[in-house]
């Protein structure tokens, strides 16, 4: 709604609500960003990078985004050309440091994906976690459908922090191993996002060893640098 409030011709029109379907009245540009809003909450983007951009260039993004330039790369290489991602099946896993913009970089990918109108998801692994394990039935089937059939994912938080026991740790395991599994043998493009340098450290045993050989087919690129959180990154 603050974006039709800063409308100078939809702020007259009183709209109170933008739904799934956007609002009657809505003029051309605020029509088009609302279509693409509602495409980033269907894909479950948490809302404080809505708004908050890589760049509009790679020059934009050297000269304003904090994050390593590593990122800045990986961004455009991959969101200037979604379809050659989508026909590959490639899948990346970025790793590293605190705050350093990983899921900044990712979200800004998801965002593409949508305004591309393509399927895109964002989910961290404790969420996943959560809603495969204590959610009703339909919901469970409904989450399991998505992560395994979405055209593009973002899991976020692949970190042992989050599965502090060995039976919190076996559990995130096996859902990660179903995901990246089914996602592998089907083509679809998964984007992992670890605070570790190894996230396959957190997981132990035969289930360790079957994690292995699955995130050997999903490069690992390591990434290191200051914790940019509390001083924000910067949008272009």
């Amino acid at each position: 709604m603050s974006l039709i409030a800063a409308c100078e011709n939809c702020s007259k029109k009183k709209i109170t609500e933008v739904n799934k379907i956007a609002a009657v009245g809505l003029c051309k540009d605020c029509s088009i960003a609302s279509t693409i809003y509602n495409r980033y909450y269907a894909a479950n983007i948490p809302l404080e990078y809505w708004d908050l951009r890589i760049g509009r260039s790679k020059e934009d993004a050297k000269a304003n985004f904090k994050g390593p330039s590593k990122l800045i790369d990986i961004y455009f290489e991959l969101s200037e050309d979604l379809s050659k991602w989508y026909l590959s099946g490639r899948s990346l896993c970025l790793a590293g440091t605190h705050g350093i913009g990983k899921s900044t970089v990712a979200t800004n990918i998801l965002k593409r994906v949508c305004q591309k109108n393509l399927g895109a998801l964002y989910t961290t692994l404790s969420d996943a976690v959560a809603v495969l394990t204590s959610a009703p039935i339909d919901e469970k089937f409904l989450a399991r459908k998505e992560l395994l059939e979405t055209d593009f994912i973002v899991v976020d938080e692949v970190d042992s922090r989050f599965a502090p026991s060995e039976n919190a740790s076996d559990l995130f395991g096996r859902t990660l191993e179903s995901v990246i599994r089914t996602r592998i043998s089907n083509k679809l493009p998964t984007l992992l996002i670890s605070n570790s340098p190894n996230p396959k450290e957190m997981f132990s045993g035969a289930l360790k060893a079957s994690i292995d050989s699955l995130m050997s087919k999903i490069p690992i690129v390591p990434l290191i640098g200051k914790d940019y959180r509390k001083e924000g990154v910067n949008e272009v």
